[in-house]
């Protein structure tokens, strides 16, 4: 298909930008000050108003033609990455947001992979991620380009900064899906999986940083992200695994009460099972609604209160109670308790209050208690959390052969209320 092989060819980046004014700097220069000469940049801006356009301006006097850029509504970070991908003159397309990072060398890397694989279409690399402040937290989980597709079923093995594309492939697979709020990267990568089978590769090295922050669409649209993760899977691939719908109830249970989503968990739920019903069968739907009865993450739970219980209510080495209420706060928190050991023994507990205090305590098991949180005077931010910590349980497998939970287990949760 790739008739013109350069060895130095044109490569264009895009980039989506709406009020990322905090990170587009180190964005821009990330591209531009690459060691690899032939290189522009196209940002797509979506009519940005914290001070992104004048930064662009001023990085536009520095860098000259490297730098074009844009400004106009759009629906959303497709639409922006198309119209700016449609610009771009590049024989090889680059695509890094505007809170992500290359690496020095990124470009010259994939270039070099390119020209030496001239069948392939496209080539990705490993990729971090990388706090607000730049601080490493981990590394992408990437695979080869060998994996199956079927893989995909469970998620992006690609880090997408990351990712360079012949510009010819880029036009035969088509623009990005506009339609996907949030998953249309994972889309592009699995069309390209299907179209170009063998014609993919991988470069062993970190390539970019890839941004988590508040604000970045990954944290901020979670229920948006499963729910699209969910559809692109089964236009692509066929069924989609219980993983996805499971993986967001904990995400939507370790966010409540204190996520962005106020409403009552329990709404939460019913909508969330509402829009995902639509990917699984009815029978196993049957079976998954079951589950969700005999959830105590949701059986516990109240408007203003929630415990990071496992969902047969034991909580482990550590459990945070959670409270936020709205206008005037309750005198304490009641949790109350069962700790129903197979062998009698003393439960330590350390306590550490939302004013940073320890408390700690000893209780004779098997037995029922009652851990009583005081909502301080002080307390009028509207949200708190109590950290209950223990190094004792038991492990139930060592007790019972025919068990195969292998968690150590503290003690059970049964229910949460409020004193006023």
């Amino acid at each position: 298909m790739n008739t013109y092989k350069p060895t130095m060819p044109l490569v264009s980046v895009v980039m989506p930008s709406l009020n990322q004014a905090q990170f587009l700097e180190a964005a821009v220069r990330s591209v531009l000050e690459q060691d690899y000469p032939n290189i522009d940049l196209i940002v797509a801006d979506g009519m940005s108003t914290d001070g992104s356009l004048e930064l662009l301006m001023q990085l536009k006097v520095e860098y000259g033609d490297r730098l074009r850029w844009f400004s106009q509504q759009d629906g959303g970070a497709a639409e922006a990455l198309n119209n700016a991908i449609t610009q771009a003159q590049g024989d090889v397309v680059g695509w890094l947001n505007s809170d992500d990072m290359y690496l020095q060398g990124a470009v010259s890397r994939a270039v070099a992979y390119l020209n030496k694989h001239p069948s392939h279409q496209m080539v990705y690399g490993q990729g971090q991620h990388i706090n607000a402040n730049g601080v490493v937290l981990g590394n992408y989980p990437t695979l080869p380009p060998s994996t199956p597709i079927d893989f995909f079923s469970n998620g992006s093995f690609i880090c997408q900064p990351t990712v360079f594309m012949r510009r010819e492939a880029l036009t035969q697979i088509g623009l990005l899906d506009a339609s996907i709020r949030t998953a249309f990267d994972f889309d592009l990568f699995i069309r390209f999986f299907k179209l170009f089978p063998g014609q993919i590769g991988m470069i062993r090295s970190v390539q970019a940083f890839s941004r988590l922050h508040t604000a970045c669409m990954t944290q901020r649209l979670r229920r948006q992200v499963a729910l699209d993760g969910m559809r692109v899977v089964s236009k692509e691939l066929g069924a989609v695994p219980e993983h996805w719908f499971w993986t967001y109830i904990d995400e939507m249970c370790e966010s409540y009460p204190l996520g962005p989503d106020a409403s009552p968990l329990v709404k939460q739920l019913e909508s969330f099972l509402k829009d995902a019903r639509v990917y699984y069968t009815p029978d196993l739907l049957k079976v998954m609604v079951e589950r969700l009865k005999n959830d105590w993450r949701f059986r516990l739970t109240t408007a203003e209160l929630f415990a990071t219980v496992q969902p047969d209510a034991w909580a482990g080495k550590q459990l945070a109670i959670k409270y936020r209420w709205q206008g005037k706060p309750a005198a304490a928190v009641m949790v109350r308790c069962n700790a129903p050991w197979p062998l009698p023994g003393k439960l330590r507990l350390k306590i550490l209050t939302p004013a940073g205090n320890e408390q700690r305590s000893a209780i004779d098991v098997p037995d029922d208690f009652v851990l009583r949180f005081e909502v301080p005077e002080s307390g009028r931010s509207g949200c708190m959390v109590w950290i209950v910590e223990t190094t004792q349980g038991f492990i139930p497998a060592k007790y019972n052969k025919k068990s195969t939970d292998k968690r150590k287990l503290a003690f059970q949760v049964l229910e949460l209320s409020t004193e006023v």
